[in-house]
Order: structure tokens, then sequence, then C-alpha cells
């Protein structure tokens, strides 16, 4: 009986650690610019670029976006989702801006009745956040 209980334990603490560690999620560390600012930098970049900005809180540091995944390729299975994305720019430390990341994915399916987005949730998969990031690294590299 104290067997079976050592192992339901190791078990249940196997199962929490693997669920804490397949829920970080990704950020990038500005040097040399304050919260106000490189918050100012995102919103511009992402007026400017294929993102749709939904929500902006200033004071919250807080911009959400939204993106539509086009096909690529023939047979692109993930064409036509959705993938909304919570930016949160926070100061670090002096002169230093973290910019943190949330992808919420939704996808595209279909019944007899027509087309409905499915929510998925956050997503872990790095490659949901690849392009956004690139577009972000770029701008701050290039400051």
């Amino acid at each position: 009986m104290t067997i079976k209980k050592y192992i339901i334990t190791l078990s249940l603490i196997l199962v929490s650690i693997f669920a804490f560690t397949q829920t970080k999620l990704p950020f990038l560390t500005v040097k040399d610019i304050d919260k106000r600012t490189a918050f100012e930098e995102l919103v511009e970049l992402l007026a400017d670029s294929d993102y749709f900005i939904q929500n902006i809180e200033k004071q919250a540091g807080f911009i959400q976006v939204k993106a539509v995944i086009k096909k690529r390729g023939i047979f692109a299975k993930r064409a036509g989702n959705k993938i909304m994305y919570n930016i949160f720019v926070k100061q670090a430390s002096e002169r230093v801006a973290q910019i943190n990341f949330q992808a919420n994915i939704e996808i595209s399916d279909r019944t007899e009745d027509g087309y409905y987005y499915r929510d998925e949730g956050i997503s872990n998969d790095p490659k949901d956040y690849e392009e956004l990031l690139k577009l972000i690294e770029s701008h701050f590299e290039n400051q």
C-alpha cells in the first residue's frame, strides 16, 4: 500500500514538473530603452505591419494584435487560423525593457452550418511566435 502511495506521489511530481517546463512563454529583452519608448515603438511597428491591433493599454504596457495565418504551400493545414497575441512591455531594470508574449490560437473548423473558430488556448509552440519575434527583434536591432 505504501509503495502505491509513493508511485502516485512521484507521478504527480513528474506531471507537475513537465507541466511547469512546458508553460515557458517567449520574451525579448531590449537594452538602452525604457518601457514607454519601447511601447510606443512597438505600437508604431505593429500598426505598419500585417498585424491588426485589437487593444492598447498604455499605462499597463499591453498591446493585443491579431493575425490570420495565410496559406503556405499546397496542403497548408493551418491556413485561415487566427492567432491573437498579447504583448506585455515592462521595465526590467533601468534602461532595459522586457517584452513578454502570449499567443492564443483559434483553429478554423467546418460544420454543415459553415465555418467557426475553435479556441485552442495559449500556445507553447515556438513556431507560433517566430514571425512576430523576428519582426520585433529586427526592429530593435536596427535602432
